[in-house]
């Protein structure tokens, strides 16, 4: 069975004198275990199979295995929900709240939360891993926008200005959105995968093993059961099969790195590897079975390969085989007619029809990832294969702001009118911070 787990994000925000609120899941049973760590961040279950105050204090541990800095203080709880409140089809949230002042206009970040959801199912911190990376990815990638820009990766009207999507190339980019496209093309979304490629922790880069079934087959074999789903990390790096990786963005890594530890760090991820269709052979009235090789310059003894098929409706990409740097780069994909005795054995990839697209994954120290352009085969007349190379990420410069020839006024120092000024900015700030802690 294949499962798609999106992680829609709820943001909830106070601006100015507004409060406005998001949907929050809903407890459907009391708490049955919490746990407080000790720089006061709070793990709290309504999960039967989470009840282990021992097993919170471990997704805590697992959580601190992900890259942070300072941030980290402001996120203040993680809670854990046995069924999935929000829709079968969303594994976690990450909500946050931010206060905005006036005269200047400045957006303050609150202490946000963690929801994880499906504990039922997800009985061990590895299970969680990934889901919890990428929701610490929407906490930190919100407060560094934040920091960087002065207002939120969310901000409908301002968002394309913010240092991240200038440097990811998505300003200019019409499928991209903060809302009301789909889940893939949500500039938040993409931040909070990118985050998970540069500094996700180790068991949610842990990747899942999968054996050829034309190679089961062709050895005699019965072919296993295979299934998958997004959230097996070299699977699908990231959700969107259409952006480049952040290992393709240059200098995203030194700016997230650099406010996190303070230095530009060190980013060495695998260089793209080389894909090839090396042959193709008709497997009687089946159709085609295609051979495909690479190779990688200079491979390191590490070094993990994963090869993925998918169409153009496909948002989940299927896996075709692991591999590693000792064993053979190639492997086979298609249909297989065997002679088993007296009998004709034929097995059929079930996916292997009509037109598909075919991309390489090598991973490598830090499980950090590069991706092979991609190729597309017609499986009905494989003679020629269309190699495509994603399109570079250009950096778009940030909008110049125009000079004024003259201010439009001008306060005389120390007058009464600049002492009112400041004591109604100090009122109404105080009125934002009241507001925001009477709500909260």
């Amino acid at each position: 069975m294949i499962r798609i787990l999106r992680r829609p994000m709820a943001v909830l925000l106070l601006t100015g004198l507004l409060v406005g609120s998001g949907m929050q899941a809903e407890a459907k049973s009391p708490t049955v275990a919490e746990y407080t760590a000790p720089d006061g961040l709070k793990v709290i279950s309504t999960s039967p199979n989470w009840s282990d105050p021992n097993k919170l204090k471990s997704l805590h541990d697992e959580l601190l295995q992900n890259v942070h800095g300072d941030e980290i203080k402001l996120l203040k709880e993680i809670d854990i929900y046995d069924d999935y409140p929000s829709g079968n089809g969303v594994a976690g949230q990450y909500i946050f709240q931010t206060l905005s002042s006036v005269l200047p206009v400045k957006q303050k970040m609150q202490p946000g939360k963690i929801e994880l959801y499906g504990g039922h199912e997800h009985q061990d911190v590895a299970s969680f891993a990934h889901t919890l990376s990428h929701e610490y990815g929407h906490h930190v990638t919100h407060y560094y926008t934040l920091q960087t820009d002065g207002y939120a990766l969310t901000d409908p009207k301002r968002w394309k200005e913010t240092t991240y999507a200038r440097m990811r190339g998505l300003s200019n980019d019409e499928r991209v959105a903060v809302d009301d496209v789909d889940h893939r093309w949500q500039i938040a979304e993409i931040a909070a995968e990118d985050y998970v490629q540069m500094f996700g922790s180790p068991l949610a880069h842990e990747p899942t093993k999968f054996e050829s079934r034309v190679e089961q087959a062709v050895s005699g074999k019965e072919p296993a059961a295979m299934s998958w789903s997004a959230s097996m990390y070299n699977v699908q790096p990231q959700e969107n099969l259409a952006l480049p990786l952040a290992s393709d963005v240059p200098g995203l890594y030194s700016f997230f790195y650099k406010q996190i530890k303070g230095d530009d760090g060190k980013y060495a991820p695998p260089v793209k590897p080389v894909l090839n269709l090396a042959s193709y052979a008709k497997q009687g009235d089946v159709g085609y079975q295609l051979q495909f090789s690479w190779s990688l310059e200079g491979e390191k003894p590490n070094v993990a390969y994963t090869l993925v098929t998918y169409s153009d409706k496909d948002l989940l990409a299927e896996p075709v085989v692991t591999k590693t740097a000792q064993q053979k780069h190639e492997v086979k994909y298609g249909p297989v007619v065997t002679r088993r005795g007296g009998y004709i054995y034929t097995y059929q990839e079930p996916s292997a029809k009509g037109v598909r697209h075919f991309k390489l994954y090598a991973f490598g120290d830090n499980g950090w990832v590069s991706e092979s352009p991609v190729l597309t085969v017609d499986l009905s007349n494989p003679t020629q294969v269309q190699v495509v190379e994603k399109d570079k990420v250009v950096p778009v410069a940030k909008s110049a702001v125009p000079a004024m020839a003259e201010p439009t006024f001008e306060l005389p120092s120390g007058g009464w009118i600049e002492s009112v000024v400041g004591n109604l900015k100090r009122v109404i700030d105080a009125m934002s911070s009241f507001l925001h802690e009477f709500f909260a």
